[in-house]
């Protein structure tokens, strides 16, 4: 009697194999006591015609009542199978869980029921060409080596979880008909140039890749996206520069017309944070494509802008929503609450503060507005300069005072002090702004009296060019512009000094 053991629902299993001992006159047991099949002496194996016994099991289970299954669990493969599995039409689910496949395990031009590969380890590498699937499952399964699958069909659902792979996986020319899963699998291919590749794929019900992690060069290409195919708190991770490939690549995708394909990281993970690039390309959307909390600046600049301006079109299929760093530097989003009859004073001071930033730092900048409601508006600054985030910071925490240092509030005197500059291009870019602020001051000053905006609204517009967690120590403060707003209620009086 075989003395394999294993604890399956708090209870103690005995060997499967062995009420098919009279099968084989007696199943032969190695010196631990373990039968051919549980057995972990190759050498022994191999001696005692395990194949053959293989072969015997199989075609025995295959005879048994239609509605049993093939049962080839906790099973130690060993040598050359391939041919009790390939070239046939099986009519049973076969399950190989828990099992080990020592050698490379291959199945092509055969069609099964269902497949599961539960807690399953495949020591070396596993192909499966031309194969037609009902369902098929990995659940914990690991690989060593390579994972294969090639011109093949899955009608059912299809589930690879949990999956560990030590090797490169190569999934093309294939259609998943049914819902697929490849959730929270983990590839740990390091620096080798070993990819993950989905090549010509047909997606027609709803794929994810949710929580799924991949350390190593990733590459999407000619897929068909039929239904919702999610890349959801999916980890993307391969920071080795590369002169030819990108570290993912997604190209000549097609998203059908009821299709939708969705990236959303997380506010502490963004989508391609941790890649060197990602090239983004020859895309057909039909359906929805949408992006959260992903990173665009890893994103090459052609299709960084394409993908942005796709989003301002006449019934845009491209959404970029929240949580997207789209620029190289980019502030957190500003909310500022004002009334809906002042959010033109928001926009003006920022377009101010942007042209006077460009122009006076030498750094480009731009500013979007994210949303804007009946109270509040919000939005943040950008800029594509390759520089450090402390440094873009301290640049516009430096513009912003130096800005209002242009004009002094005095008692009902609005003054304007433009910096001392022999350069002609400086002292228009000051002109021009003390020229905008005198008129926001005007507009806002003029508002206070009647009612029309209130201090709180003034302090939060004057934080309209400020940096996060900064506070305004230097140029108008509100109560200087209360003041002037109350007395000149009628008329104002701007004094200028040349």
């Amino acid at each position: 009697m075989c003395t394999f053991q294993k604890r399956l629902n708090e209870k103690e299993i005995g060997c499967y194999y062995s009420k098919f001992d009279s099968l084989f006159d007696k199943i032969p047991l190695d010196e631990r006591g373990l039968c051919i099949f549980h057995s972990n002496n190759e050498t022994w194996k191999m001696e005692h015609n395990f194949i053959l016994h293989l072969e015997t099991l199989i075609t025995r289970l295959e005879e048994e009542p239609p509605s049993t299954k093939i049962f080839l669990e906790d099973i130690i493969f060993t040598g050359n199978i391939e041919h009790l599995f390939n070239n046939r039409k099986f009519k049973k689910d076969i399950k190989f869980n828990h099992s080990v496949f020592k050698e490379a395990f291959t199945l092509s031009l055969s069609t099964f029921e269902d497949l599961d590969f539960n807690s399953t380890i495949f020591n070396k590498g596993v192909s499966f060409t031309n194969i037609s699937v009902k369902s098929m499952m990995f659940d914990h399964a690991n690989f060593k080596s390579k994972l294969s699958i090639d011109k093949s069909n899955f009608h059912d659902a299809f589930y690879m979880l949990n999956a560990d792979f030590n090797g490169g996986v190569s999934i093309m020319n294939s259609t998943f008909h049914h819902n697929s899963f490849f959730q929270n699998i983990k590839t740990n291919l390091g620096k080798s140039l070993s990819q993950v590749r989905f090549r010509n794929i047909h997606f027609k019900k709803f794929t994810t890749f949710e929580s799924s992690e991949f350390n190593a060069l990733v590459d999407f290409k000619q897929i068909t996206v039929y239904a919702e195919l999610f890349f959801h708190k999916t980890k993307f991770n391969y920071t080795e520069p590369l002169p030819i490939v990108s570290s993912v690549t997604f190209e000549q995708i097609k998203v059908k017309e009821k299709g939708r394909l969705e990236f959303r990281g997380t506010i502490n993970n963004k989508m391609f944070d941790n890649v060197m690039d990602v090239s983004f390309r020859e895309e057909e959307i039909e359906g929805k494509l949408l992006f959260e909390h992903t990173n665009f600046t890893k994103f090459n600049l052609l299709a960084r802008e394409r993908l942005i301006n796709a989003t301002k079109a006449e019934n845009a299929k491209v959404f970029i929503g929240l949580g997207c760093i789209k620029y190289y530097n980019q502030t957190p989003l500003k909310s500022i609450e004002i009334s809906a009859d002042n959010k033109n004073l928001v926009i003006e001071l920022c377009n101010t503060f942007v042209d006077y930033f460009t122009r006076n730092g030498g750094f480009n900048l731009g500013v979007q507005f994210v949303s804007k409601t009946d109270k509040r508006i919000n939005f943040f600054y950008f800029s594509d300069e390759v520089i450090p985030y402390d440094q873009f910071e301290s640049q516009l925490q430096k513009s912003e005072q130096s800005m209002w240092r242009l004009i002094k509030i005095e008692s009902d005197n609005l003054t304007t002090q433009p910096q001392k500059n022999s350069l002609p291009s400086k002292v228009i870019n000051a002109t021009d702004t003390i020229i905008n602020l005198i008129g926001l001051v005007l507009k806002i000053g003029s508002r206070f009296p009647f009612g029309l905006i209130s201090e709180e609204e003034i302090s939060g517009l004057l934080h309209t060019t400020l940096p996060a967690n900064t506070k305004l120590n230097n140029g108008i403060i509100v109560n200087q512009i209360v003041l002037f707003g109350r007395k000149n209620t009628q008329s104002f009086q701007v004094k200028k000094l040349l």
